[in-house]
This record gives C-alpha cells, sequence and structure tokens, in this order.
C-alpha cells in the first residue's frame, strides 16, 4: 500500500521538525562538549584529525527525533520499546566518551537493550527458520549493527553521511509497505542517524512478500557498516590481533592513507552505501533466482573492494 498526499503529510512534517531541531541543538550540544571537554582528541595513531572533534552528536540527534515521534506517533510497545532501548544505548555511548568503558562492558548493555527492544515484539520473522533461530539472528543482527556503524565513525560525517542513505533506503521500504510508524521514524533520523535504531526499523521491514530472498535487502542497504566490521575483523584475525583492540586497519583510512580527501573519503562511502542500497531495493521485487544475482553481485562488489583496500600498506 503506498501513501496518500494526505497521509504522507506527518512523515513530511516529522523530518523537517527534526531537520529544525537538529540544527538547532546540535551547535548548543557542541559547545557544551567543548566547554567540559568531553572531545575526541587527536593521539597521532588512530586519530589524526589536526583539532579535537566534540562529542555529544548522537545525543542531540537523538534529541531531536524523540519530540517529532512523539508528536506524530502513538506509544506503542514496538515505538517504546524501541526507544527505550536506543535511550540506553546513547546514555552507553555518552559514558564511553566521558570514561571509556571496556568492550566487555558495552557488550553486556548492547545485549540488555536488544533484550528490551524484543521484548517489545521486534525481532525477525523468517518463515522458514525456527523461533529460537531467529532470536539468536535478531540479537546478532543488531549486535553487528551497533558495532559497525562505530566501527566507520573514524572520520568526522562518514557514519552520519552513510546512515542518512541507509535511513532513506529504509524510508522506501516503509513508504512501499505503508508502513506508518517506520516512515516516520526513518525520515525523523534521515539529518544524523543513531546505528541502533536504524538496525531495530530494518528489522521491522517485510522484504519477503514478493521475494522470499528479500530479506537480503536490508543486508544491502547496511552494506558499509557491515563491510567494516567483516573486513576489520579479518584483518586482524589474520594478524592475531584482538578483533576489539583498535588499529589503523579501518577502510576509510586506508582511502585517506590511498589519496582521498576526507571529504572524497565520506562521499564515496556513501556512493557506495547509495548503490548498495538501490540493487538491494531492485532484488527486493525481482523474482528469486535474479534477484540472488543482484543480491550477488553487491557481494562480489565488495569483495573485489576488500581486497584492494588490502594492498594499501598502513605500515601494520
Amino acid at each position: 500500500m503506498i501513501f496518500s498526499a494526505p497521509s504522507i503529510l506527518a512523515p513530511a512534517a516529522a523530518f523537517l521538525l527534526s531537520l529544525l531541531l537538529s540544527l538547532y541543538l546540535t551547535p548548543i550540544f557542541r559547545d557544551a562538549a567543548r566547554r567540559f571537554g568531553i572531545v575526541d582528541a587527536p593521539d597521532g595513531k588512530l586519530k589524526t584529525q589536526k583539532d579535537p572533534i566534540p562529542y555529544l552528536g548522537g545525543v542531540a540527534v537523538f534529541a531531536a527525533v524523540l519530540f517529532p515521534v512523539s508528536l506524530f506517533l502513538q506509544f506503542s510497545d514496538k515505538v517504546s520499546g524501541l526507544l527505550l532501548a536506543c535511550s540506553i544505548l546513547v546514555l552507553l555511548g555518552l559514558i564511553d566518551d566521558i570514561g571509556r568503558l571496556s568492550p566487555r562492558v558495552k557488550l553486556l548493555v548492547q545485549v540488555i537493550a536488544v533484550f528490551l527492544m524484543m521484548k517489545s515484539g521486534i525481532r525477525i520473522r523468517i518463515e522458514a527458520f525456527p523461533p529460537l533461530l531467529c532470536v539468536a539472528l535478531t540479537f546478532l543482527w543488531m549486535i553487528v549493527m551497533t558495532n559497525g556503524f562505530n566501527l566507520i565513525d573514524v572520520m568526522d560525517g562518514l557514519a552520519a553521511g552513510v546512515a542518512t542513505v541507509s535511513a532513506l533506503a529504509l524510508a522506501v521500504v516503509f513508504l512501499l509497505q505503508g508502513n506508518r510508524m517506520g516512515l516516520i521514524l526513518c525520515l525523523s533520523l534521515v539529518g544524523a542517524l543513531l546505528g541502533f535504531l536504524l538496525g531495530g526499523l530494518a528489522i521491522e521491514g517485510d522484504y519477503t512478500a514478493r521475494n522470499p530472498y528479500g530479506w537480503f535487502t536490508a543486508v544491502a542497504i547496511f552494506a558499509v557498516p557491515l563491510f567494516e566490521i567483516v573486513f576489520v575483523s579479518w584483518l586482524r584475525f589474520r594478524r592475531g590481533a584482538s578483533i576489539f583492540s583498535g588499529s589503523r586497519d579501518h577502510f576509510s583510512l586506508r582511502l585517506r592513507r590511498w589519496k582521498l580527501t576526507r571529504g572524497q573519503t565520506v562521499s564515496a562511502s556513501c556512493g557506495a552505501a547509495a548503490v548498495a542500497a538501490a540493487v538491494g531495493l531492485l532484488g527486493m521485487g525481482l523474482a528469486p533466482l535474479p534477484s540472488l544475482f543482484a543480491y550477488g553481485s553487491i557481494g562480489l562488489l565488495f569483495l573485489v573492494i576488500a581486497m584492494w583496500l588490502k594492498t594499501i600498506d598502513m605500515g601494520l
């Protein structure tokens, strides 16, 4: 079901209000972060930016989303559970920015947040899979999505840009389904997004209405952060290093090492995300066999990119 013209007004208004609030709140939180020293300071290793980058951007975005969501949506179990889980993750990120938490503590809090989200009724549902497997896949998907966006967040504008592309693609999915809740949440988050909330929205999409393999579309929409977590984990495993340790394995840092500027790196990453999302959306509407070729082309493209990126000498 496609939305009618009057019913599209609420999602459009949510997008505009969230955008205006974000534009207003972001400088306030940025100045507060600088004032209290909550910044990502350069260290000459992983953090090679010239000036300290203020934290609290995610808090500003989340605050900008809460008001339009509360204004245009009823607080159902799913909306409340998703926002509660996101609030926990935002608080976790804030504490980590200020005092640094161990990977074990962060993983534990992420698992708790995913459990609360699932308790509200949001989980992966694939008819061919038994319920327990769907539960396990939900936990895996959410943990990977959360940490995937954390991993690519090593360059100003990169995570937000890629997340924006993903949110727009999800908005198309919800628009085609006539899912008002998903559309309003996506458009409210388009300006700057939280990876965890995006992952939760992706679960709610019905990708298999026309194609049993349509759930690969969710993977395609988030191809860039998923690529990052697989690529970094693979390189660290080959070196015998912990996948939780910091290093310069990130694909964005390799692009910078090659010859791209920060702006070009962000643009290239968003472009790759847009191509993957577009092919994924196309595959969702194709017959099963042609869709597998479409999804496979995305995997092949990122495999070629991974092999090329590996040849860039990072001095590790």
